[in-house]
């Protein structure tokens, strides 16, 4: 068998790059954090850096921090699948990818805004989206190998 990658695989490759955009966006926005709490650049949650900043101006750190983080912890995986899903089920992943990446936006500004019960806004639509890409992924790949 062989894959042929047609046109309908280029959402895909946007979807993929889409993001890692949307990564270094919340990556950027960390930064500028703190800048505007005047951090170093090195400074991290629980930081002699961050001993200055009151309780309010803390937790709003955190909250960036931990958006970023997630965002990182969950890329690899994303990209891949949704290039993988996308030789077999071009449309099925980048439809996957696209609710993905609305799911972390609004994973991020929920997060961002209300805490850790804000995640539950975005999760919804991650979730079912990586739990699809890779379904897809496995699924064609057996099917490629003919062991379905």
């Amino acid at each position: 068998m062989s894959i042929v990658i047609g046109t309908g695989y280029v959402w895909n490759i946007v979807s993929a790059t889409v993001m890692g955009l949307q990564t270094a966006a919340f990556a950027g926005c960390a930064s500028r954090q703190k800048s505007r709490l005047d951090l170093p650049h090195s400074a991290e949650v629980g930081s002699r850096a961050t001993e200055k900043l009151s309780d309010e101006e803390n937790e709003e750190f955190s909250r960036f921090q931990k958006v970023h983080q997630a965002h990182i912890e969950y890329l690899p995986l994303a990209q891949s699948s949704v290039l993988l899903a996308g030789l077999f089920y071009p449309k099925l992943s980048a439809y996957a990818g696209a609710a993905y990446i609305v799911g972390r936006l609004v994973y991020s500004i929920s997060y961002i805004k209300c805490g850790p019960e804000g995640r539950k806004y975005g999760v919804f639509f991650i979730c079912p989206s990586v739990v699809t890409l890779l379904g897809a992924s496995l699924y064609g790949s057996f099917k490629a190998l003919a062991l379905i």
